[in-house]
């Protein structure tokens, strides 16, 4: 698969390849496989924070009917 990237996207790629003394595509590979691990872990704490959100609402609720 290609991707085409923007030019000063591939000019700070480049740039940060060379300090870390890696090829170019490697770093690219990790940086998209490290950017889509975190939209992956982003999203399934969205949804545990949902079901916390629901918890805490059922619990608020049965709460004021003991009252």
């Amino acid at each position: 698969m290609q991707i085409e990237i923007q030019k000063d996207t591939s000019e700070k790629l480049e740039k940060a390849a060379r300090l870390l003394g890696q090829k170019k595509n490697e770093l690219a590979n990790r940086a998209i496989l490290l950017y889509l691990d975190n939209i992956i872990k982003h999203a399934a704490l969205k949804k545990e924070m949902k079901g916390w959100d629901f918890l805490s609402d059922e619990a608020l609720a049965n709460f004021e009917k003991a009252l």
